[in-house]
């Protein structure tokens, strides 16, 4: 079971995965506005399982046909599994940016949780903020 998606100015997403366990978890990958910008993701770049990274740190790089780019921690998280298809498949990030193209996900703690609906987008303001800032383009 998967809750709402929230969203960073800078095109990541970050989900709540089933917080019915005693750690809470999150899934995070990029938008698809992101992955269209990028084009054609053929190789990533991803952290280890237990790397810590801060809101805002690098925890991971895209190469496309088009550019290099960095990808942006939402929110202070360990990381505790990473999308080992994309070694052989970084196109899904193309393809399913959503489901199957989702990049890491990371434990977090209960601060952190809280502060996920105040410091992120929903997808509707996210949706928003893309139409007010279509001229600030990609990444």
């Amino acid at each position: 079971m998967c809750q709402e998606r929230y969203f960073t100015k800078k095109h990541e997403w970050i989900q709540l995965l089933d917080a019915n366990k005693k750690s809470i978890e999150v899934r995070v990958g990029i938008s698809d506005h992101a992955q269209r910008a990028l084009g054609d993701v053929v190789y990533c770049e991803l952290p280890s399982v237990g790397a810590k990274f801060k809101r805002d740190d690098t925890f991971a790089t895209l190469e496309s046909v088009k550019a290099v780019s960095d990808c942006y921690m939402p929110i202070d998280g360990e990381i505790s599994n990473v999308n080992e298809k994309l070694k052989s498949e970084a196109d899904l990030i193309n393809k399913s940016p959503y489901e199957n193209g989702w990049l890491i996900q990371a434990f977090i703690d209960d601060k952190e949780k809280k502060n996920i609906s105040s410091t992120l987008m929903t997808e509707k303001q996210y949706k928003q903020f893309l139409e007010t800032n279509k001229e600030a383009g990609d990444h």
